[in-house]
């Protein structure tokens, strides 16, 4: 069975890189604080986003 790729678009990797896009992608995986939040919580979340701009940044 072939294997299908596709790329992205100079027009996607700009809208991806974007401070909203971005905000949003992280609010998909629960990242950003709510106010509800323990402090044990937003701990545990700023751990999650640092292991993400680490994954990131290599």
């Amino acid at each position: 069975m072939p294997h299908q790729t596709s790329a992205w678009s100079k027009q996607q990797l700009e809208k991806m890189n974007q401070e909203d896009f971005m905000v949003d992608f992280l609010d998909t995986f629960k990242i950003s604080p709510v106010l509800s939040d323990s402090d044990e919580a937003i701990d545990d979340m700023q751990k999650k986003l640092q292991r993400v701009e680490q994954q990131l940044e290599k």
